[in-house]
C-alpha cells in the first residue's frame, strides 16, 4: 500500500518518510482514551512501531486535533511513545524511528492543549499549522496566514499570526529548531457584502463561491487563484502582514504567493526556526500550466530559500521569547467513547454494546514526506 511512496528512498536515501495519524475529522476521542489508559496506550504504541517498521517508515507524525483539557495525557503519551522507540532502536539495531506533531497556532487552544516545555523534550520536530488563522466562518475578511499583525484586523487582533505563535510556542519552552512554520498553498475566501470594500476587515457575510477544490466554497487552491487573475482578478500584497488577496468582482482571497514567501523563509532563517513545511502540494501549480511559472512555484520559492541550510540536530538548545499578550483560556467537553488501540492493516468496527467501541487501525491518512535539512512536507492520501 505504501511502497509506492516508501521507494523514493532508493532515489534520495537522506529522505525521511514518516506516517501522519489524526487529522481535524478524526477529532479527539481516540487519543483521549488511548491516553487515559496505560494498557490501551502500551498497546497502540507496540503495534505503531510493528506497523511503522513493516512498511519502511522512518517516523510517526501525531495530528492530534486537539487535546484539549487533557494536556498532561497527551505529554505521557508522547513520552512514552519516544521512551519506546529509544528502546526499540536499540534492540533492533536501526535507526531510532523519528517522532513528529503537527500542533496548533491559535494561543486558547496552545494553553489548553499542550505541555510544552515536555514535549520540546520529547518530539523531533513541531510542525506549526499557522495557517487557517482566519476563514469565512468569520464575518469579515483577513489574511489567514500571515506573518505579522494588520490594520483592519477584527478578530484575533495581535495573536492571530505565524511570528505570535511560533515565538509563543518558543517561550513556553519549545525548542526553535524543532519549530517548522506551515506555509498554506492554498486561499481562504469570503464574498463581500460591498464589492467596492475590499481592505483587510471588510465586511463579508458569506463564504466565497464554488471552486474546484472545495465545491463547498471558501477556498480556493493556488493555481485556481492563478486562474482568476487571467480573468481579470487584482491582486494587493500586503507588506505589512506579509500575505496577499486578490478580488475579483464581490469575491475575495487572501493567500501566499511566491514573494511572500520568501519574505517569511528569510524570516524563520533569521529568527531561528527550524524549517517550512507546506499544506498541501497539490494545491500548488503542479501542472505549471495555470501560472505559468512552471510546476510547483511555491515550493519552489521555498526550496530557494532554504536550499543548503544547516542541518537539523536532535536535542537543539532551549531559547525563549515571550510574546506581550493577553492571558485567556478555553475549555472543550467530550464524551467518554472506548476505543481498541490496534494498528494493523484492517479495520473492524466491533459490535455495539453499552459502550461504542471502535478500532483504531490506521488504513488511510497522509504520509509526510521529510527531507531533513530544511523540509519539504509533502501530503499524499
Amino acid at each position: 500500500m505504501y511502497s509506492g511512496v516508501t521507494k523514493l528512498k532508493e532515489t534520495n536515501p537522506e529522505l525521511k518518510i514518516l506516517l501522519s495519524y489524526g487529522g481535524y475529522n478524526f477529532g479527539s476521542a481516540i487519543f483521549t482514551e488511548i491516553a487515559k489508559s496505560a494498557q490501551k496506550t502500551e498497546r497502540f504504541i507496540k503495534s505503531a512501531i510493528e506497523f511503522l517498521r513493516k512498511n519502511n517508515f522512518d517516523g510517526f507524525d501525531f495530528d492530534w486535533e486537539y487535546p484539549l483539557g487533557v494536556a498532561k495525557e497527551h505529554a505521557k503519551l508522547v513520552e512514552a511513545m519516544k521512551s519506546a522507540f529509544v528502546e526499540e532502536a536499540k534492540t533492533s539495531g536501526k535507526q531510532r524511528l523519528l517522532l513528529t506533531a503537527a500542533v496548533s497556532a491559535g494561543k486558547e487552544t496552545i494553553d489548553g492543549s499542550y505541555d510544552v516545555e515536555s514535549l520540546g523534550k520529547n518530539f523531533d520536530l513541531l510542525f506549526l499549522m499557522s495557517y487557517d488563522l482566519h476563514g469565512s466562518w468569520e464575518k469579515n475578511v483577513d489574511l489567514h496566514g500571515k506573518l505579522r499583525p494588520t490594520k483592519g484586523e477584527v478578530s484575533g487582533i495581535g495573536i492571530f499570526n505565524t511570528e505570535f505563535a511560533a515565538n509563543y510556542w518558543a517561550s513556553k519552552g519549545m525548542p526553535k529548531q524543532k519549530i517548522i512554520i506551515g506555509i498554506p498553498m492554498y486561499a481562504q475566501g469570503w464574498t463581500l457584502d460591498n464589492p467596492s470594500k475590499t481592505a483587510i476587515g471588510a465586511a463579508a457575510s458569506r463564504p466565497s463561491s464554488a471552486s474546484k477544490t472545495n465545491p463547498a466554497g471558501g477556498t480556493a487552491s493556488y493555481w485556481e487563484i492563478c486562474k482568476y487573475l487571467k480573468e481579470g482578478g487584482k491582486e494587493t500584497v500586503d507588506r505589512e502582514g506579509v500575505g496577499v488577496y486578490m478580488v475579483k468582482g464581490d469575491q475575495w482571497y487572501g493567500y501566499d504567493n511566491e514573494e511572500t514567501i520568501k519574505i517569511k523563509m528569510k524570516w524563520l532563517k533569521e529568527k531561528g526556526y527550524g524549517g517550512a513545511f507546506i499544506w498541501a502540494l497539490d494545491f500548488d501549480d503542479f501542472t505549471g500550466k495555470s501560472c505559468g511559472k512552471g510546476p510547483y512555484p511555491l515550493l519552489n520559492a521555498i526550496n530557494s530559500e532554504l536550499e543548503g541550510e544547516s542541518e537539523w540536530t536532535e536535542n537543539p538548545e532551549i531559547t525563549t521569547e515571550e510574546p506581550s499578550i493577553t492571558e485567556t483560556s478555553e475549555t472543550e467537553e467530550t464524551e467518554e467513547t472506548t476505543y481498541d488501540t490496534d494498528i494493523t492493516e484492517e479495520t473492524e468496527e466491533t459490535e455495539e454494546t453499552e459502550e461504542t467501541t471502535y478500532d483504531t487501525d490506521i488504513t488511510e491518512g497522509w504520509l509526510i514526506i521529510r527531507k531533513i535539512k530544511m523540509l519539504d512536507h509533502l501530503f499524499y492520501f
